[in-house]
């Protein structure tokens, strides 16, 4: 079994018990335990600190992806790789608490007059961005290693077992919300501890420094890489969190806990890219350095089918108990079905487009990423300025699902001009007709008396009429040898 699906496969996993995990919290825990404002303000200083982080690992993130087979030598233990990816991000580091003490009256003050509560806990973004920036590198250092899972197991689950167990302390009385809230900070903080516990039980955590390794036109490439990897990334972490940011301030953190409920169960649905996601970068950047485009190819072909065969069956069991997720959540979140469908949808047209994101990245083309994503962060803020005070949290999700579209197809272009490379195959024809005429046929059905029985049912029978008709057409070759192994084992 190759590594992409073999690692992709036990991602995939699990990632799907996190959702498990992640339903219990972010369905039933979070909207019943905390105050739609209070769940708002994880959010908003979760989405502040992926945005601050970007620019402090200064590149560091996607350096160590890249770059790690120039420096790979276990006999010299990786020329001191590892120190080199976690000093850059300390520096980084450092020049965001500059940041943070010059403009905190600034910041806080944006938030003022509709998310008050953002100003009391501005200060808990040092330890978030600290604990995320230190998992991000760390994680991609690991990912470099062809180490996928760990990464998966710690946010995933680990997380998200620790979000249960404070959120019970609080319904308890056990802890008040600034406990709560300092219990949150820390599960971050927990994220890279763990991953240097394993990479010293791997005995792979070497922090000797090698500079005699660093010649001046490696450093040169590096930091040019680096430079605009940063320059790019910030660009996508502001499109991908600018509407829970500025519907903070536009709107009140009450929308924002809304929102980023209906944003959370929308975006299960990218669950398959997400378990793709952690291993293909790495080979990429493999074949890449190898001028193995045919592989290239194929990876990006591949990746395009294999994550929306699940991403459809997924998007349908989704928007086909949208009725009953209604009935699960308090009535304050009674109007976030559209926002669902909407993310939901956008989630799909990322997942059609593979990875085009890594090849242009891992390439010679890398400052392309940062021209298109300049533009493109014009594009969705003036959208979700426009959007927001007219539509509300459905204003907001239309802007994102439009920069996502924007994006993929200025990449897709982008990738299939330098590369003659494109993701798309016509049995994406069959995925999609296949999956409207089944929810089509659940939409005429109605809900029966008990609601977890109705989801039981509905659910059950989309995925049997589903998975039958992908096997049947031979949607995936991967899907069909996974089904074939799964027979040999239970026959």
């Amino acid at each position: 079994m190759g590594i992409i699906k073999q690692q992709s496969i036990i991602n995939s996993i699990i990632i799907y018990i996190g959702i498990g995990l992640g339903f219990v919290t972010t369905i039933y825990l979070y909207p019943n335990i905390l105050e739609p404002e209070e769940y708002g303000l994880t959010r908003l200083l979760l989405s502040i600190s992926f945005v601050f982080t970007q620019f402090a690992h200064l590149g560091m993130k996607n350096i160590a992806i890249k770059f790690f087979p120039y420096f790979e030598n276990p006999d010299k233990k990786h020329n001191g790789f590892l120190f080199l990816t976690l000093i850059v991000p300390m520096i980084g580091f450092i020049i965001f608490l500059g940041f943070t003490f010059l403009f905190d009256d600034f910041i806080a003050g944006y938030y003022q007059s509709s998310s008050a509560l953002f100003s009391d806990y501005y200060w808990y973004l040092i330890p978030l961005v600290f604990g995320i920036l230190y998992f991000e590198v760390l994680n991609s250092y690991v990912r470099a290693r062809l180490h996928s899972v760990p990464g998966s197991i710690i946010s995933e689950i680990i997380l998200r077992l620790l979000s249960i167990i404070l959120l019970l302390l609080f319904f308890w009385e056990v802890i008040d919300f600034r406990l709560f809230m300092i219990g949150f900070t820390a599960s971050y903080i927990a994220q890279p501890v763990l991953l240097v516990v394993f990479l010293i039980i791997k005995n792979e955590f070497f922090l000797k420094p090698d500079f005699s390794y660093l010649k001046s036109t490696l450093i040169k490439r590096m930091s040019n890489y680096g430079l605009f990897v940063v320059l790019g990334g910030v660009t996508t972490l502001v499109v991908n969190n600018i509407d829970i940011i500025m519907l903070g301030s536009l709107s009140g953190l009450t929308d924002t806990g809304i929102y980023a409920i209906a944003f959370y169960i929308g975006s299960v649905i990218s669950v398959p890219q997400r378990s793709i996601g952690k291993i293909a970068p790495s080979l990429i950047a493999k074949h890449l350095k190898e001028k193995n485009l045919a592989e290239v190819k194929r990876i990006y072909k591949s990746s395009s089918i294999n994550q929306l065969v699940p991403g459809f069956l997924l998007f349908i069991g989704v928007v086909a108990n949208i009725e009953n997720l209604n009935e699960i959540l308090p009535e304050a979140y009674s109007g976030a079905a559209w926002v669902i469908i909407i993310i939901g949808f956008s989630k799909l047209l990322d997942m059609a487009a593979g990875v085009n994101g890594n090849i242009i990245l891992n390439s010679e083309y890398y400052r392309f990423d940062l021209v298109s994503m300049i533009f493109l962060v014009f594009f969705s803020v003036t959208l979700n300025y426009w959007l927001i005070p007219i539509y509300g949290i459905t204003g907001a999700a239309i802007a994102t699902a439009s920069s996502l579209f924007l994006y993929n197809l200025i990449k897709g272009i982008y990738v299939w001009i330098k590369f003659r490379m494109q993701p798309l195959s016509p049995k994406i024809l069959i995925v999609l007709v296949l999956s409207v005429v089944i929810l089509w046929c659940s939409l005429q059905i109605d809900r029966i008396g008990n609601l977890y029985l109705d989801i039981a049912i509905r659910s059950i029978s989309i995925l049997i009429l589903y998975s039958t008709g992908i096997l049947a057409f031979n949607v995936s070759e991967e899907v069909n040898k996974i089904w074939a192994d799964i027979k040999k084992k239970i026959l």
